[in-house]
């Protein structure tokens, strides 16, 4: 983004984005407990404000009275609440209006207003800084569209022949801030061998520096790279998101760019909560916009310290995570998210009956040679009965015997039953999130 597309954004969005840009500058120098006492006087105001005006928050059933006293809350709650969640004051003109992605249960609708929108985009263009992205680079998103998102999977995937170029975003269907932002999107919901072909071709004429998106995407588009010996796609950083970053895929990616990989953290009810530094050792908290918290089972539980309209306070997401409170060599005082476990309900249950996540797939699979190796591109693992696993495999070709025995003969050990199967692409399903593990128990 330019600084002329900044200042346009905020004429036109009613944000303050620049303004906070130059705050968080300022408190980016700031020691743990400065900004811990920030925090606070925000979590204060904010408590003050929302028990006058938000009826869920005020409610006698809550009992809630001062910050340390409020309970946590959970999806199904703030579900259940519905407007009560709404600030009696909430100015619907300048609220933007999403929801949740759906991939773990209903779709909830969100509300952010202009003030924690600002926020949440100052942070994540100091996160820019962070990547060595200046103002003016060009930069490449891989996203999804929610025109693809609402349709079938069947009819999605005969779209993706159809609509193989990809095509400029653009605001009030001008290429007015195209040309402001540098700015290219494509749709990551359309990554076949045809589409892709078209926005190689168009990424070698646009030279994205920074190339951003989902996980699944990004690992997608470095395949095709590294198959066709792609050249002239030199990003200085890619960033992702909404999906796991197990080690060995942030290899995989590192090795075909060229470039470093930085990761961030955020859901629907609090965009921007951590990013990562240069130094690659987990993601700073954004204390100056969030209070972030983990309990004894390493649940994630936030809190929203700028949205007044919608507030999420002690909100437990879903997701579990490990925040080290150690300094980190960057001099970033904040703490950092060094581990995203996955949702709460993206768990397998073993043979044994243990409980585990993603990462124990991805780490398991690392040392038997399949991560980053050209057998297995994705991975995901279905669970309809404990110590029994469905294990899809997207690839490129099919697997050998061989490789297909080394596989279960890697999984077994932990299952009564292992079923493999092999697929050319996996759906990531209408939320657009790849979920690498789905339990129906």
């Amino acid at each position: 983004m330019t600084n002329t597309g900044l200042i346009l954004y905020d004429l036109l969005k009613g944000t303050h984005i620049r303004k906070t840009m130059r705050f968080l500058k300022y408190s980016r120098r700031w020691s743990r407990e400065e900004l811990e006492n920030y925090q606070a006087e925000k979590l204060g105001r904010l408590v003050e404000k929302v028990q006058k005006e938000v009826p869920f928050y005020r409610s006698p059933d809550t009992g809630y009275r001062i910050p340390g006293d409020w309970p946590i809350v959970d999806r199904k709650m703030t579900m259940e609440a519905g407007d009560r969640l709404l600030s009696e004051k909430i100015n619907l003109k300048k609220c933007k209006v999403s929801r949740t992605g759906g991939t773990t249960g209903p779709p909830m609708r969100l509300y952010r207003d202009t003030e924690t929108r600002s926020w949440a985009l100052a942070a994540y263009y100091r996160f820019y800084e962070w990547m060595g992205i200046e103002p003016g680079m060009p930069e490449a998103e891989l996203w999804g569209t929610k025109e693809i998102r609402d349709q079938r999977s069947e009819i999605r995937n005969q779209n993706f022949i159809l609509n193989s170029i990809p095509k400029k975003q653009t605001l009030l269907h001008s290429g007015i801030f195209d040309r402001i932002s540098r700015f290219r999107s494509y749709n990551a919901f359309s990554f076949n061998d045809t589409y892709l072909e078209a926005v190689v071709a168009d990424m070698q004429k646009f030279k994205p520096r920074l190339i951003r998106g989902y996980l699944s995407a990004i690992l997608l588009l470095a395949d095709y790279i590294k198959k066709h010996h792609i050249k002239g796609i030199n990003p200085i950083a890619l960033s992702s998101t909404a999906e796991t970053l197990f080690p060995g895929y942030r290899k995989k990616i590192e090795t075909v760019f060229q470039a470093p990989l930085f990761n961030q953290y955020g859901c629907g009810e609090c965009n921007s909560i951590a990013f990562e530094c240069s130094r690659h050792k987990g993601m700073h908290i954004t204390m100056e916009h969030c209070l972030l918290e983990q309990d004894a089972e390493n649940n994630l539980i936030l809190t929203n310290l700028d949205n007044y309209s919608q507030p999420f306070i002690r909100y437990k997401n879903g997701d579990k995570g490990i925040i080290d409170h150690s300094p980190c060599a960057c001099g970033n005082a904040a703490p950092r998210l060094v581990e995203i476990q996955g949702r709460a309900s993206e768990n397998i249950i073993l043979k044994d009956g243990s409980s585990v996540n993603g990462i124990f797939f991805a780490n398991l699979l690392d040392e038997t040679g399949f991560i980053n190796s050209d057998h297995l591109l994705r991975f995901q693992v279905v669970q309809n009965k404990t110590g029994e696993i469905n294990f899809r495999a997207e690839v490129k070709d099919a697997m050998s015997n061989a490789d297909l025995q080394k596989l279960k003969d890697a999984l077994m050990p932990f299952f009564r039953q292992v079923e493999i199967s092999q697929h050319k692409f996996l759906d990531p399903g209408p939320g657009g999130k790849f979920r690498y593990i789905i339990s129906k128990i």
